[in-house]
C-alpha cells in the first residue's frame, strides 16, 4: 500500500457483507428464522487442579503430562493453558455452625482477602435457616471486609459453646448418629446449604467466560429441613452446565475420608475440600483455596464420543504419570444436542 493512503473499510469488507446477506436470504427462503440459528461446538474444556503430597499446588506441567479419557476412550488434547486465571467467586459462610467454630472462622476470614486481587470479583452470602446476600460482585477490598464484619457480628451473638454431639465429635460417631452423605441429619430444623449453593450458582452462571467461576463455601456440611427447596442433584446439574467449581473449607472433621455433601459438590465439579476443624488447618485452607482455583491447568479436547443421545452423561477421567500427585477435575458433563 502506498504511503499516506488508508484502507476504506466500507469497501474492503463488501464481499463479506454480500456473502452474509446472501446467507440470510437463503436461510429465510428455507423457512429458518434468525433466532433458530445454532452454533455447535464439541470442544470440551476441563480445568484440572494438581497438588503434591503436602497439599501444595504443582506448577510447571505440560500438555504431555496429562491423559484425558471420555467414557474410557482416550481423547486428543488440542488446547492447553496453564496461565493463572481471574476469578469470579461467590463466598458462602455458614453462620449456623457451633459458636466456637463460628468465632474461629470469623476471626480468620480476612485471610481470604490475601488471595483476592484487583482483577477478581467477589459476591458474598451468609446462610443458616435462610440465605442472605451480603454484597454484590465487587473487587473493592472494603466491600469484602464489610461482608466479613457482618459475619463477625453474627459470631458475637453466639456463645462459644461446643458443638452438639450429633453434629460434632469424631467422624465415625457422627456416621453412627445419622449424619448422611448428602449433609442431612434427619432433622426438621432448617439449615439451607443447598439453597445457598443454588443462589451462588445463579449469581455466577452469567459471569464472563474468561474468568474461572467458583463457589467458596465455609461450612460444617450439614443440610436439613424442608426449607431446602433445592437438592444436591439439581445443584450439581446447574454447576456443571455453568462451568462452576465448588471449593470448600469444612469446619467439621471428615468421616471415612469424606466431608459428606461438601465432598459431593467438590468432586462432581472439579473443586476440592480443605480441612478447617482446627485453627492451623483453617488458616492454611483460607490461604490455599484461591491459589488452587486460580492456578489450574485447562485441558481442551474435541470429543470423539459417538453417543448422540441428548442429555446423556459423559464420564471424564484425567491421568498423570507422575506419582504422589492429587488431581481434581469435574467427573463429566451432559451433552445437549442443538435444537
Amino acid at each position: 500500500m502506498a504511503p499516506g493512503k488508508s484502507i476504506d473499510r466500507r469497501k474492503s469488507n463488501t464481499p463479506d457483507r454480500i456473502f452474509i446477506g446472501a446467507m440470510i436470504l437463503l436461510l429465510a427462503s428455507a423457512g429458518v428464522g434468525l433466532g433458530q440459528i445454532r452454533v455447535r461446538s464439541d470442544l470440551v474444556v476441563v480445568p484440572v487442579g494438581v497438588r503434591d503430597s503436602d497439599g501444595e499446588t504443582v506448577t510447571g506441567l505440560t500438555k504431555e503430562d496429562f491423559t484425558v479419557l471420555e467414557d474410557r476412550r482416550i481423547q486428543t488434547i488440542s488446547n492447553f493453558d496453564s496461565d493463572p486465571q481471574r476469578l469470579s467467586a461467590a463466598i458462602l459462610v455458614d453462620d449456623g455452625i457451633a459458636g466456637i467454630e463460628l468465632h474461629r472462622v470469623a476471626s480468620q476470614l480476612s485471610a481470604i482477602s490475601a488471595g483476592i486481587t484487583s482483577e477478581d470479583e467477589v459476591i458474598t452470602f451468609r446462610y443458616d435457616r435462610s440465605v442472605e446476600k451480603l454484597s454484590d460482585f465487587s473487587n473493592d477490598p472494603k466491600v469484602l471486609q464489610k461482608s466479613f464484619d457482618a459475619i463477625k457480628k453474627v459470631a458475637d451473638g453466639h456463645t462459644e459453646e461446643q458443638h452438639e454431639l450429633i453434629t460434632g465429635g469424631p467422624g465415625w460417631l457422627r456416621s453412627i448418629l445419622g449424619i448422611f452423605p448428602d449433609g442431612s441429619k434427619g432433622s426438621s430444623q432448617n439449615h439451607v446449604l443447598h439453597n445457598a449453593i443454588y443462589d451462588a450458582a445463579m449469581a455466577l452462571k452469567d459471569r464472563p467466560s474468561d474468568r474461572r467461576r467458583i463457589v467458596f463455601i465455609v461450612s460444617d456440611g450439614v443440610a436439613s429441613g424442608p426449607a431446602n427447596v433445592h437438592t444436591l442433584a439439581q445443584n450439581t446439574e446447574l454447576l456443571l452446565k455453568s462451568d462452576i467449581q465448588v471449593f470448600a473449607v469444612s469446619t467439621d472433621y471428615a468421616r471415612f475420608g469424606s466431608y459428606g455433601t461438601l465432598t459431593s459438590y467438590a468432586a462432581a465439579t472439579g473443586g476440592d475440600v480443605y480441612a478447617g476443624a482446627t485453627d492451623q488447618s483453617l488458616e492454611h485452607a483460607f490461604n490455599r483455596v484461591t491459589e488452587q482455583a486460580r492456578h489450574q491447568y485447562v485441558l481442551g479436547y474435541s470429543s470423539t464420543n459417538t453417543k448422540a443421545d441428548s442429555g446423556i452423561f459423559r464420564a471424564i477421567e484425567v491421568r498423570i504419570e507422575r506419582p504422589n500427585l492429587k488431581l481434581t477435575y469435574r467427573k463429566g458433563y451432559r451433552r445437549y444436542t442443538a435444537q
